[in-house]
């Protein structure tokens, strides 16, 4: 039941009661990237550094159809139907409140699948084309009997988390990479999505379907 329940608020989070905007998320393509996938380990930390930077407010995150709306944390646990913690004295605010272990599961759940949005545009300098990518997204996964469903989350503004989010180099560990040049040079493999999504044939035996609308 609870995740059933989950599954109605997921789905109001996309829907057009937050789609008055002036930029339409439509307008871009649509890619996914796998974070599973072995091309792309070196991405596997970027959710988890977007919903705690997220949680201690050093992150602005905006609606799926209105990218200049933001949402704040606690709109965000409602939406998703996570009630906030219950804390002792102690744990009231700050790295504590978000490191509290009542969000570990919330959180895993958006570690499965990594969303982003990009332009083509033209160089006026060198009139070739340059694709810019300008949103990312959060992903949320839950699975519901045998199937695995997808949810978008919030968007998070590339340029504006692009000094406070960092990759590990993949080939050498030691040295971090900011999340914008990852995303300039497209180091990792993703897949573009139809858009608008459409809902594949169950006989197709998809693992996902897409429930985005």
């Amino acid at each position: 039941m609870k995740i059933a329940i989950s599954f109605i608020v997921c789905i109001l989070f996309s829907a057009n009661v937050f789609s008055q905007n002036e930029e339409n998320i439509n307008d871009y393509k649509h890619f996914r990237i796998h974070l599973d996938n072995r091309t792309n380990k070196h991405l596997k930390d970027i959710p988890k550094q977007l919903l705690e930077g997220y949680c201690k407010g050093s992150i602005n995150a905006y609606y799926p159809n209105a990218v200049y709306n933001e949402v704040n944390f606690n709109d965000f646990l409602e939406y998703f139907r996570w009630n906030e913690p219950i804390f002792n004295e102690a744990i009231l605010c700050g790295d504590d409140y978000c490191s509290n272990i009542a969000f570990a599961t919330l959180f895993s759940s958006f570690n499965l699948y990594l969303d982003y949005y990009c332009k083509d545009y033209i160089d006026t300098k060198t009139s070739l084309k340059i694709r810019k990518t300008n949103f990312i997204q959060l992903v949320y996964s839950v699975e519901y009997n045998g199937k695995i469903y997808n949810f978008r989350g919030p968007l998070f503004r590339l340029d504006e988390i692009s000094k406070s989010i960092y990759v590990k180099n993949e080939n050498n560990n030691s040295e971090n990479q900011d999340i914008k040049t990852v995303f300039d040079t497209g180091r990792f493999y993703s897949v573009q999505l139809p858009n608008p999504e459409i809902i594949p044939n169950d006989n197709k035996k998809n693992k996902f379907d897409y429930n985005e609308n």
